[in-house]
């Protein structure tokens, strides 16, 4: 009989999922507190003074969540104990052993125990580093904005908008020893199941050598790691005996051989496996090698492709996420709204709001269709934001029909030259004496995780059309990491040396074809500025080593041709 148990710590994630809400509140009121931006010394002062309160209000919101989420980490622990000692008794009991009594029996409470402690332990570890992780956040935020407007690269309102944005998109964050960085609710998840699925490992362990059972079957999932796939649905034996025999049509590994006891093996870092007591002669494989095979065969169509159910269940993860990012988005933005101190910036938050919720809906949208092609069940726990009620929801659906309709607040739609940014003379023509004089229009530079600039070297040309490559999104272009508008873009391809005139252009830069939220893109604004087409990608661009590219995480986006319009 295939049983395994499956720990859910939603309880205790939804509490820390509201800490961060929490979190990100404290953060956004305490810099629209501070109102407009003083001279450099006065403003340093008030920084500091308010990351000072920041810090204790946050040291006492994570000491209460804290207290409240102990019970719930031992109730899971005890829940985990109860349901693996329950699968492992009937397979004892079929081989003669007595079954235990998990409430008595004190060798398998010490190791419930002890996995409680140190899973406990860590989280608090971890957790720990919040309060000064988000003092450190605050800080950087605070002078981040007063360098955009002192510049006079941005308004007061733009560079406050600019800061809600990265504060929802990064979260209140944990940071592990290594320097790692993981947002606090991620970072308790991935701590707390892992701690309980080790310690149920262990209590099946104990268990086993207490009865005298020497081999353990593992159990098997789809989309398994390679390294992992090769033994999984196998046995491994815990004394050694047996080691590389084939028993019942299942090979025997040893421990060191499955990685136990590391991160990246058997029961380490995000591993879903299981083992139980094995019997040669009594139990009976629960996997064939067949059933094995097909694990990881396409089985699942969407969008006319067929699919494994792992490689399903992580596009429904992803698309998951988005939701939870926007509606993110929106609690930060409509927190903008809350807290601010003048009409100007308060309008320009509605604003922010309202171009939130539009993209919320078009995801939330994406994921009911793909539920409905792949017949999965929605999870709304992995949609929920718990700072995102039913009142804001409503507020959202508001807010996206007001995008629709063109009847956003303090957006660009009143303005002559759609997503232009503020920018002096000066900075303008340093930038487009910069592009000028780039040796080929890729306006990027590579990262540790993003070899864009190097991969994008390798697309080939397409016939009639002129490749400008630099990161982007629809309302504007990363120039070198610096945010600048259509119009300078523009201005910096018809100056280039090696642009002609009248030339179409190829833009290869995230989003930059997509019309979803105005109607109105770079690339339009470019066609426009050129009198040229301009080809752009509606999603984001995946560029592989080999210069081949996909477009949209599914590979669902496409490049699209703008005309020029008056």
């Amino acid at each position: 009989m295939r049983q395994q148990y499956e720990p859910s710590a939603d309880r205790i994630i939804a509490l820390y999922q509201q800490l961060e809400d929490d979190i990100l509140s404290a953060v956004i009121r305490r810099i629209l507190k501070m109102g407009y931006v003083s001279e450099a010394s006065k403003h340093q002062l008030e920084v500091l003074q308010a990351a000072g309160l920041l810090y204790d209000d946050i040291v006492q919101l994570i000491a209460d969540r804290t207290d409240a989420c102990t019970a719930q980490v031992r109730v899971l622990f005890e829940d985990a104990g109860v349901q693996t000692v329950a699968i492992d008794n009937s397979l004892h009991e079929a081989a003669g052993a007595l079954p235990i009594d998990i409430r008595q029996d004190s060798s398998t409470r010490q190791v419930l125990e002890a996995g409680y402690k140190k899973t406990l332990g860590t989280m608090r570890n971890l957790v720990s580093t919040t309060a000064t992780q988000t003092q450190t956040a605050f800080i950087q935020t605070c002078d981040r904005i007063y360098m955009q407007v002192s510049s006079g690269a941005f308004s007061y309102q733009e560079a406050i908008m600019n800061a809600l944005r990265a504060l929802a998109d990064t979260g209140a964050e944990v940071v592990y020893p290594t320097k790692h960085k993981d947002r606090i609710d991620v970072a308790v998840r991935r701590c707390v199941l892992t701690g309980v699925s080790q310690t149920a490992a262990a209590v099946s362990l104990r268990q086993a050598e207490d009865a005298g059972c020497y081999l353990m079957e593992i159990t098997a999932h789809s989309g398994a790691r390679p390294d992992h796939a090769e033994w999984q649905g196998q046995l491994v034996t815990i004394t050694g005996k047996d080691a590389g025999k084939i028993i019942d049509g299942l090979r025997v590994f040893t421990l060191s051989e499955i990685g136990y006891g590391s991160g990246e093996g058997f029961k380490g870092w995000n591993c879903r496996h299981n083992w139980h007591a094995y019997y040669p002669g009594l139990s009976t494989p629960n996997y064939t090698p067949e059933e094995l095979k097909k694990l990881d065969e396409p089985c699942i169509s969407y969008n006319r492709k067929l699919y494994t159910e792992y490689e399903i269940s992580q596009m429904q993860r992803a698309q998951e996420r988005r939701v939870r990012a926007w509606k993110r988005r929106c609690i930060t933005a409509q927190e903008g709204v809350n807290s601010a101190t003048d009409e100007a910036t308060r309008a320009t938050a509605q604003a922010e709001f309202d171009r939130s919720a539009r993209y919320l809906k078009n995801n939330e949208a994406k994921l009911k269709d793909f539920c409905r092609q792949t017949g999965q069940d929605r999870d709304r726990f992995r949609e929920q934001v718990l700072g995102f009620s039913r009142s804001e929801a409503q507020r959202a659906a508001q807010g996206a029909k007001r995008v629709k309709s063109g009847l956003t607040s303090g957006g660009e739609s009143g303005t002559i030259r759609p997503y232009e940014r503020k920018l002096s003379r000066t900075d303008r023509k340093r930038i487009v004496n910069c592009g000028v004089s780039e040796k080929k229009p890729i306006f990027a530079v590579d990262t540790d995780t993003n070899k864009f600039a190097s991969y994008v070297k390798n697309v080939p040309k397409k016939n009639g059309f002129y490749d400008v490559a630099l990161h982007g999104n629809p309302t504007s272009v990363e120039f070198f990491g610096e945010t600048i508008d259509a119009y300078l873009l523009a201005n910096i391809i018809r100056n280039r040396k090696d642009y002609v005139k009248g030339t179409n252009i190829r833009l290869l830069s995230c989003n930059t074809g997509n019309t979803e939220t105005t109607g109105n893109c770079v690339a339009q604004i470019v066609a426009n500025e050129l009198s040229v087409q301009v080809e752009a990608p509606t999603d984001i661009i995946y560029v592989n080593p080999d210069g081949t590219f996909t477009i949209g995480d599914y590979d669902d986006g496409f490049m699209k041709i703008f005309y020029p319009r008056k």
